[in-house]
């Protein structure tokens, strides 16, 4: 899969607000400041697509972007979906309420969504918020990546050792994977890459290699 550009498209603060869309759309799930930014950037080649905050927490609305890819000889336009973070402390409990609500309504509701990545911090154990998630994904029955990002912080056996933690803190089965990420020097870039390329084949209908 090439990504040809990539645009920002619109932000919503409510569900309802959301343009209808049938581009297919991966959606990025994670703990506030845990680099979901950074990723969105990473994987198009853009500085600045998606804004990247020093303030957990800041960012409250879902974000689409819209990429022109090249997948099997084809373009097309794929979505992906910047959801607000969870699990900062300072965030009042309203607040909290709301973007449970947002995310809940997206995932159960948006008919275009194929899967979701979650990200979680490699520097840390997942906690109990993390693993709420991805079990919360799997009983919507959506397909999951969960990426590690951050993975410059740590040498290569810290990341292989924190990985294999993760498996087991998340009781994930041989099929599920984990991706250690990093924005500095893009590990992990063409994996996620080909997950997200496996999903938008299979909503085509295509042969998957």
């Amino acid at each position: 899969m090439k990504i040809n550009n990539a645009r920002y498209v619109e932000s919503a603060l409510h569900f309802k607000d959301l343009t209808r869309s049938d581009a297919p759309e991966i959606a990025f799930m994670g703990r506030s400041n845990v680099g979901k930014s950074s990723l969105i950037n990473g994987l198009v080649d853009r500085k600045n697509l998606a804004q990247i905050s020093k303030k957990p927490g800041k960012t409250r609305t879902i974000n689409i972007f819209e990429l022109s890819i090249q997948i099997n000889g084809s373009n097309q336009k794929i979505n992906f979906a910047d959801l607000p973070g969870y699990g900062f402390a300072k965030t009042s409990t309203k607040m909290k309420h709301d973007w449970k609500r947002l995310i809940e309504e997206y995932v159960k509701k948006r008919h275009n969504l194929i899967g979701l990545i979650l990200l979680i911090d490699i520097r840390h154990d997942a906690d109990y918020k993390d693993i709420d998630a991805k079990n919360w994904i799997m009983a919507y029955e959506k397909p999951c990546l969960l990426v590690a990002t951050k993975a410059d912080k740590l040498n290569k056996s810290k990341v292989n050792l924190q990985k294999g933690r993760f498996v087991d803190q998340f009781l994930l089965i041989p099929e599920q994977i984990i991706v250690a990420f990093s924005a500095k020097s893009k590990i992990g870039k063409k994996e996620i890459l080909a997950w997200i390329a496996q999903q938008v084949l299979l909503k085509n209908g295509d042969t998957v290699c």
